[in-house]
């Protein structure tokens, strides 16, 4: 359990994040305002807090899953998603490389 948190409201959060809500658009959905808002906003988009380590991991599982189904698009011969997989895939290798070379 997160400390504020009940386990319930986090595994609420957690499917939020794997259909890719942001924290913003998940605490809209909950319901929340004021300093309690701000709170989980703070919370879940720090990559150092438990609730925010939680978020991250279930936001990658949302890129999976869109990794996933367009690979099986491509796979089927879908045109678009193969030329849209090529796009994704290059511009992941220039952006690794810009990271390499320029530290960006």
């Amino acid at each position: 359990m997160i400390q504020g948190y009940t386990e319930e409201f986090v595994s609420r959060m957690k499917d939020y994040a794997v259909i890719g809500l942001s924290p913003a658009q998940i605490a809209e959905r909950m319901g929340l305002s004021g300093e309690e808002r701000q709170r989980f906003i703070r919370d879940a988009s720090d990559e150092e807090h438990p609730l925010g380590k939680e978020y991250a991991r279930s936001a990658m599982n949302h890129m999976e899953d869109i990794d996933a189904a367009l690979n099986m698009a491509a796979v089927r011969g879908d045109a678009k998603a193969l030329r849209l997989e090529f796009e994704l895939r290059h511009k992941d290798r220039v952006d690794e490389l810009k990271r390499k070379l320029f530290d960006i």
